[in-house]
């Protein structure tokens, strides 16, 4: 037997001395490369045999019975050695135990008997041919255990790596969705910025518009208080034919958000809105929709705001009443 602690290396990546990621670099190559696992083996088994002879002392010593033995299998491996190493002293202090010489028989059959006995030294090697069978057997069940579980973690971590892989791949599309969804959105409001600076431009001008042309007329609705007072009121003219509604939101805690008009007389949903982004107004985030006067007739409404969580569904944020007169 060698001593184990001339190959540093192996050693303290057996004895769990070595840092985190030598040791994952030792755990990939002892299954890859099969010259250093015939080597590690080599080292794993004179670390035993050398514990079980006592010949370990100090810090390998110590890492030895806080870390190799912290293993059920490598706890095994030490107590298969240790029988073998009493096997091996038994038998050889056996012919020592038997008597120098037993009484010869007599008989016709004393000599015969003598002829067919093997002899001593024959005998002996017998003996040790099986016993060291036995010990190369032990060993490779061992060992093909051992590598076995480290196939087993290493298939493990790259099958965590692939599902992370795949869950960051679909963030990615999520994201990709809805920054689509904010853009026509920016589209559609910068749209209607333009038709109220025209409608603005007339109005400084002394010129209405005509009725074809339609108008649009905005609606302003702060976060809803418990028993609050008179509705906000909204009033239609005649050539109205789109409402575009500010909603002012208590905390913007929603990656995105969807508006839907109700009619609260038979809870009937009109109309929805798509993903919208909250955006800052003064001091507070708003989100911006716009939809078809048309919906609308003299009575009251709901406007239901719902936050969408990342990677979750939608929520209920809050209810904006107002009221319509024409």
């Amino acid at each position: 037997m060698s001593d184990p602690t001339k190959n540093n290396q192996s050693t303290e990546y057996l004895l769990g001395a070595l840092p985190e990621a030598e040791t994952e670099r030792l755990d990939e190559l002892s299954i890859t490369d099969n010259e250093f696992a015939v080597s590690l083996q080599a080292a794993e088994k004179d670390l035993v045999d050398a514990y079980v002879l006592g010949e370990l002392t100090g810090a390998y010593l110590e890492r030895f019975k806080t870390h190799y033995l912290a293993s059920p299998l490598r706890r095994e491996k030490v107590e298969f050695a240790k029988v073998l190493q009493s096997f091996g002293q038994q038998e050889l202090a056996g012919p020592l135990a038997r008597p120098e010489a037993a009484p010869t028989r007599r008989g016709r059959f004393a000599a015969l008997g003598a002829f067919i006995a093997p002899p001593p030294i024959l005998q002996w090697g017998l003996a040790a041919a099986a016993l060291a069978m036995l010990i190369v057997g032990g060993w490779f069940a061992f060992d093909n255990v051992r590598l076995h579980r480290q196939m087993s973690q290493t298939a493990e971590r790259r099958d965590l790596l692939l599902q992370r892989e795949q869950e960051l791949q679909k963030e990615l599309e999520n994201q990709r969705v809805l920054n689509s969804q904010t853009e026509q959105e920016l589209a559609r409001l910068r749209d209607e910025r333009e038709r109220l600076e025209q409608e603005l431009k007339q109005a400084q001008a002394g010129v209405k518009p005509s009725p074809s042309e339609g108008t649009i007329v905005s609606l302003l609705l702060t976060p809803p208080l418990r028993g609050a007072g008179q509705l906000p009121t909204l009033s239609l003219r005649p050539n109205t034919n789109e409402v575009a509604a500010q909603l002012q939101l208590e905390a913007a805690d929603y990656s995105a958000y969807r508006v839907a008009l109700i009619d609260p007389a038979n809870n009937q949903t009109l109309w929805r809105s798509g993903n919208l982004r909250a955006r800052i107004q003064g001091a507070r985030k708003a989100i911006a929709v716009s939809f078809r006067a048309g919906l609308l007739k003299p009575q009251n409404y709901v406007l239901q705001v719902s936050g969408i969580p990342a990677g979750g569904s939608a929520e209920i944020v809050g209810d904006y009443p107002f009221r319509v007169v024409k």
